[in-house]
């Protein structure tokens, strides 16, 4: 069903018991919550007898605020034509089979129902989305009723807060909403129950959705002031309005996690950043540095050079006095590479393969320190998954002095797009960190070939598995992104390139004879994969330094036992171009 989206925040409004069994009274609030903007409304069916003994000390008022089959077909009918998705508190077996028998589109677990084994093994059979109240709960009982629950996949979100009568500023706890979504990564929602004539009645979901609630859950009423039923945590019609304008205020103030500049903050940029400008006359083929420019606002409104991408660089061009500098005065032959590594710890070969070691050296260490060999690459960066667990890559790009990004685990694609626009390249050199024997004595061979024929995407062609990289412009990753699918922006980065050849300004780089073995493994997919490249690290390796691919393959050829080890492993999508 996909109710709830990352983009747009779910409001729910809960009537409760502030009907008090009466079925017009219902009626009546359910219209208000549709015309103050809610997104859903939720009821709470149950019998008195599910929620207590008869000698409890509120059964008599549970009796009262029963409601027919009857009537909650005609309650739910009438949300339905309200244009409101319908959820139910469930608050026992019978409700739960009695109203998933309607036309509802989710449910929630009440708290009190979390170790309810009954409840939580029928729940676990329905495709609905479900609620997960985590109010007054320990880890442990959220982690098994989520066991149990997730057998049959559904939409899920844990719902922190709970019912203090109402609840207490110092008891909201928010920050807990932050600390859910990492620990479970899944939707987390708030429905907090302050005092609905608090000033912080209206704020407090504000912050939540800023620590990550993607859901609000707000209870309504008719009318607060007459005191009835569940009134303690209400919004009158009118407070409810203007919470979920607030609401939809604060989601777009929060926009997007991209650094991808907006219309307004590329205007702002012009108008009060400074341009580098010439201190005086420079002649064409002049090597520029830092001392040569100062740094002013001008009437001229347009982007100036940086002084980390002009310094060392030769102008292609004369340079006026109090001239502002633009890329085109800079030689077009010297563009900006960056080694772009897309990293996530997940895979369903072999865990953490870029960190497995060969010696003393991680993967991923000893591929890096064969692309620092190449003169023309100018930044190496780690795009890396910000799904949990990869934090181990955040750790080793600061211990090894690496610029990084974050972003989505499933889109390879636009990871390597934001690495190469972190650094302001327009060129990438693609490596899989899986890879730890590039043929990295052509990397700059392959670079300069790909700038000097102005292609659009150009790579090694029959070289081992594993040892070959792709250059592409910068310009071809972003349409790729925007005219691709799924596909093309998982770890198959170049997969549309290959399927639009007619599109693309295309080079193959072909090496000698003697490096033309595509039979041979050099990558890590597998755990025979790692047992080979181990065997050759110990054998050639010294101290981490580059092994020249053509020792390596002459060590396979006079050891064919070794080559064989994982001969008769499966090629895998990801090589197209070999």
């Amino acid at each position: 069903m996909n109710l709830f989206s990352k983009n747009r925040i779910f409001v729910i409004a809960e009537m409760a018991n502030s009907h008090e069994g009466d079925l017009s009274q219902a009626k009546k609030i359910t219209a208000n919550a549709s015309n103050s903007g809610a997104d859903a409304i939720k009821f709470q069916k149950f019998t008195a007898d599910e929620l207590a003994e008869p000698d409890h000390e509120y059964y008599n008022l549970y009796k009262s605020q029963e409601m027919t089959i009857k009537e909650w077909n005609e309650l739910i009918t009438f949300a339905k034509s309200q244009n409101l998705k319908v959820f139910v508190d469930v608050f026992g077996i019978k409700s739960a089979k009695t109203i998933s028998k309607l036309n509802v589109d989710g449910y929630k677990i009440h708290s009190a129902d979390l170790s309810n084994l009954q409840l939580l093994k029928f729940l676990s059979g329905v495709t609905r989305p479900v609620l997960v109240s985590t109010a007054g709960s320990f880890l442990n009982e959220v982690d098994e009723a989520l066991k149990i629950l997730l057998k049959t996949p559904k939409e899920i979100v844990l719902m922190h807060g709970f019912q203090g009568y109402p609840t207490q500023l110092e008891d909201l706890n928010l920050l807990r909403i932050s600390e859910l979504k990492k620990r479970y990564n899944m939707p987390v929602g708030l429905m907090d129950h302050l005092s609905g004539d608090s000033k912080m009645t209206l704020i407090a979901p504000l912050i939540g959705i800023s620590l990550g609630a993607t859901v609000v859950e707000k209870h309504i009423t008719l009318d607060r002031s007459k005191k009835g039923e569940d009134y303690h945590s209400s919004l009158n019609p009118n407070e409810f309005k203007d919470l979920v304008s607030l609401i939809r205020s604060t989601e777009k103030s929060l926009g997007s996690t991209n650094f991808e500049l907006s219309k307004n903050e590329l205007k702002y940029r012009l108008e009060h950043k400074k341009n580098t400008i010439s201190k005086k006359f420079i002649k064409k083929g002049t090597k520029l540095c830092e001392g040569m420019f100062e740094f002013r606002r001008t009437k001229q409104k347009r982007e100036s050079v940086p002084f980390y991408d002009f310094n060392g660089k030769k102008c292609s061009v004369n340079i006026p006095e109090k001239a502002v500098l633009t890329h085109s005065m800079i030689n077009n032959k010297q563009r900006k590479v960056a080694a772009v590594i897309a990293c996530r710890i997940n895979s369903t070969r072999l865990f953490a393969k870029p960190l497995q070691h060969l010696g003393e050296y991680s993967i991923l260490e000893f591929s890096i320190n064969q692309l620092r060999k190449s003169a023309l690459i100018d930044e190496i960066v780690l795009a890396i998954s910000e799904h949990p667990g990869n934090e181990i890559f955040v750790n080793f790009a600061k211990t090894h002095s690496l610029k990084f990004i974050l972003g989505d685990d499933k889109d390879v694609l636009k990871r390597l797009i934001d690495g190469t626009k972190y650094v302001n390249a327009d060129i990438v050199l693609r490596h899989t960190p899986d890879d730890p024997y590039l043929y990295w004595e052509g990397i700059d061979s392959l670079i300069k070939k790909h700038i000097d024929g102005n292609f659009d995407f150009s790579y090694m062609h029959n070289v081992p598995l594993g040892s070959s990289l792709e250059v592409i412009n910068l310009q071809a990753l972003e349409t790729s992104h925007r005219n691709g699918g799924q596909k093309h922006r998982s770890e198959l980065c170049s997969l549309y390139i290959y399927e639009n050849k007619k599109k693309f300004k295309i080079y193959r780089f072909i090496p000698e004879k003697f490096l033309q073995r595509p039979e041979l493994r050099l990558t890590v997919d597998t755990p025979q994969d790692l047992f080979v490249a181990r065997l050759i690290y110990n054998s050639l390796g010294n101290s981490g330094k580059p092994i020249p691919l053509k020792r390596i393959i002459k060590f396979l050829d006079e050891n064919p036992d070794v080559a064989k080890i994982n001969s008769d492993v499966p090629l895998g999508v990801s090589r197209i171009w070999n």
